[in-house]
């Protein structure tokens, strides 16, 4: 009998290694390191697909507000336009399908036949103009509107909260990202929420609700049919109406 019981310890065993390998051949990202996060897909429009030799071989559809790895390489179709913003250096690239091209640590290279015809629109913000941008992803994660760079709602709880109360250079570097804001938008094309972006970062960082809640509106104006904006909005509307703990 106890000979019996071994050998269905040892049986179970192989057939539980086997399940463990069999799991990491079929998902090789769980065994090795992801490339870094360089940038954020800022404004997105038609078709377009992206893929990685590292972790993910098979094209997915991009998404906006997504964030881009270093060797990630994106495919263009005709008519779409893809806007990428590097977290780096603040370079902005507007791709104009049809366009091909792989992403580096501060910028990308074009691929394909046609590789000295399809160059990105490049401009760059300023240091203060894009700090706002690195902050996106992480208050599209404290939204729960990520996931694995695609957009997904998930619930959000109605607890009390204590309001927070800037320093003041907390409301110093507020000040500041509002001037940034108005300046930037005189400079950004009308369908470009770039702008509107980078003041919702950093008034994210410090929990402006209500002053978020009018530029999620602005942007909503501009692009009336993002919808991870429409579930942004709601989001913030939800923690606005949050009440206050003493």
């Amino acid at each position: 009998m106890k000979f019996f019981h071994r050998n269905i310890l040892s049986l179970t065993a192989l057939i539980c290694l086997g399940g463990t390998l069999a799991m990491l051949t079929q998902n090789p990202v769980q065994a090795q390191t992801l490339p870094p996060d360089v940038g954020l897909v800022t404004q997105l429009s038609g078709d377009t697909t992206y893929w990685n030799e590292t972790y993910q071989k098979t094209p997915e559809k991009a998404q906006v507000f997504m964030k881009v790895r270093k060797g990630d390489h994106f495919k263009v179709s005709a008519g779409s336009v893809v806007q990428v913003v590097y977290f780096q250096n603040g370079r902005k690239e507007s791709w104009k399908g049809p366009a091909a091209f792989i992403l580096g640590n501060t910028q990308s290279q074009a691929e394909g036949e046609k590789r000295s015809q399809t160059q990105p629109e490049v401009t760059t913000l300023s240091a203060e103009a894009s700090q706002g941008i690195r902050r996106i992803p992480v208050l599209l994660r404290q939204a729960r509107l990520s996931r694995l760079g695609a957009m997904q709602v998930r619930g959000v709880g109605e607890s009390p909260q204590k309001p927070f109360v800037p320093s003041k250079e907390e409301r110093a570097e507020i000040a500041m990202a509002k001037e940034n804001y108005q300046r930037l938008r005189k400079q950004t094309p009308p369908d470009d929420i770039t702008p509107e972006l980078n003041l919702l970062g950093v008034l994210a960082d410090y929990e402006q609700f209500e002053e978020m809640e009018k530029i999620v509106k602005d942007a909503l104006k501009i692009q009336p049919n993002n919808e991870v904006l429409k579930e942004l909005e709601e989001w913030v509307r939800v923690q606005r109406s949050k009440p206050a703990t003493k």
